[in-house]
């Protein structure tokens, strides 16, 4: 749109210029008012679909009652000015400016023979209520979730923390008179000014404002869009965006996304849960081990089987070598085909059970699995310890507390099969040292993947694997 078309006092010219613009927008309305006591017309433009109509309606009434009497010694226009005081409102002589905000869901009042048009603060905010996250589960803990309001978001942020140190920054993003606001905090007496200069760096270089979730956004900014592993974390819990923040990390929100984005992101962050800290000491450490070790249990169990059984045998014990084979016998597929075809009926399983409502998913997921193990056991198409292994790294992959990292270690799983498939033990060993230098390599926002620099600085080193008790790590 051209940003120096003005609006003139000729009142037909500028309802034109509106009615125009908006032709081809069905939800596009005006309403025509006359002020009988002052002898003037008006007008309101607004959109049905985003405005307030009780809003609406109070202005409309406030407008039609004004007389001279309400402002003595003011001409016709100061004395609807004097009245609009009592709301919130703008003026503008742009048509860029006034169709935006139209969009805003803002009404305009055109005034007869005045070039200056009016803003009143109309807009209808559409938003759910706050919930508890559906991502992330609460064991114990704030029963808080981010919603899709970034205004809500920040102030829940603000309302479970009072720190004057935390900042919060605007970014806009304006592509083709397509607005997007972008919000980040962090504190500023832990943040490093690198990691703001960057994250500023990066958000200036976005080239399309048609970000509807937080998820777009993430991919446009991280370090490696090619790497299987997430490098900055997302999350609806407040609790664990004020620990970031606290830690000198930034969380950044989009508005119309209720998820979160915290960066730098490290290895030892994505395994980590709030819960940790509001349960006793000692469970905590122990559900924080138990997460490594079902990293590897899920990324190499079925690929250790794999090459153990097909090329490996002798490194059996012969008690378990003669029982594998035993359950192996009517078999006609090798370890990696029987791998495959349960690995791939278990995540079909598991994404029907996402997509499909809520109870129903729950008993197919269950119902499902049960039936085809059985059956496929049954049909001598798998044996039972395949379905077993099977059964192990499908349970050791939903303890990972974040959805995204878990995802990446069920997609590599299917490469460390294939390894040992070919290779055997050594392909499964090559596949784990392979993994080790790609997180060794990868980066986030200038951070190692491996980082310690975040538990360096908190004085408590061992929180990486478990976690000390509050007494122990209040004396360091």
């Amino acid at each position: 749109m051209d940003d120096t078309i003005h609006f003139t006092s000729e009142s037909e010219y500028n309802k034109q210029l509106l009615v125009t613009f908006f032709s081809n927008q069905s939800d596009f309305g005006q309403r025509d008012l006359y002020m009988t006591e002052l002898d003037m017309s008006c007008t309101l433009f607004f959109l049905k679909s985003r405005t307030d109509f009780t809003t609406l309606m109070q202005f409309m009434q406030k407008i039609e009652r004004l007389t001279p009497s309400l402002f003595q010694d003011f001409s016709q226009k100061d004395v609807v000015v004097k009245s609009l005081e009592t709301f919130s409102y703008q003026s503008s002589y742009l048509l860029s400016d006034t169709v935006d905000f139209i969009f805003e869901g803002k009404a305009i009042l055109l005034l007869e023979n005045h070039a200056e048009v009016f803003i009143l603060d109309t807009a209808r905010n559409i938003k759910r209520s706050i919930e508890d996250s559906s991502s992330e589960k609460v064991i114990r803990g704030p029963k808080l979730s981010f919603i899709e309001s970034i205004i809500d978001n920040v102030g829940i942020v603000r309302q479970l923390t009072r720190d004057q140190n935390i900042i919060v920054k605007d970014h806009h993003i304006n592509v083709q008179n397509n607005d997007k606001l972008i919000q980040y905090l962090y504190n500023q007496k832990q943040v490093s000014d690198e990691l703001l200069k960057e994250i500023e760096k990066r958000l200036s270089s976005i080239n399309t404002s048609n970000l509807e979730d937080s998820g777009m956004l993430e991919e446009l900014i991280e370090d490696n869009p090619m790497s299987p592993f997430p490098q900055i974390q997302n999350t609806e819990r407040p609790d664990r965006v004020i620990a970031a923040i606290n830690e000198g990390r930034v969380a950044m929100f989009i508005d119309g996304s209720p998820f979160a984005l915290i960066m730098p992101t490290t290895f030892d962050m994505l395994l980590q849960s709030p819960d940790d800290y509001y349960e006793r000491w000692l469970a905590g450490s122990f559900l924080r081990v138990l997460r490594y070790l079902s990293i590897f249990i899920t990324l190499f169990l079925s690929a250790f089987y794999i090459s153990m059984v097909s090329f490996s045998q002798g490194l059996l014990p012969t008690e378990l070598a003669i029982t594998i084979a035993s359950t192996r016998q009517n078999v006609p597929f090798p370890p990696f085909i029987e791998a495959i075809i349960m690995e791939i009926t278990i995540e079909l399983l598991r994404e029907a059970g996402i997509r499909l409502p809520t109870p129903l998913g729950q008993t197919i997921g269950l119902v499902g699995g049960v039936i085809i193990g059985q059956a496929a056991v049954e049909a001598n198409l798998v044996s039972s310890l395949m379905v077993i292994i099977i059964a192990l790294t499908t349970i050791t992959s939903f303890t990972v507390p974040q959805y995204s990292f878990g995802l990446s270690f069920r997609m590599l799983r299917f490469g460390a099969m294939i390894s040992a498939a070919i290779f055997g033990l050594f392909g499964t060993v090559c596949f784990f040292i392979w993994v080790s230098i790609h997180l060794s390599n990868l980066k986030s926002f200038g951070t190692s993947y491996f980082s310690l620099q975040f538990s360096f600085s908190r004085k408590k080193f061992l929180d990486l694997f478990i976690r000390l008790p509050k007494r122990v790590k209040s004396a360091q």
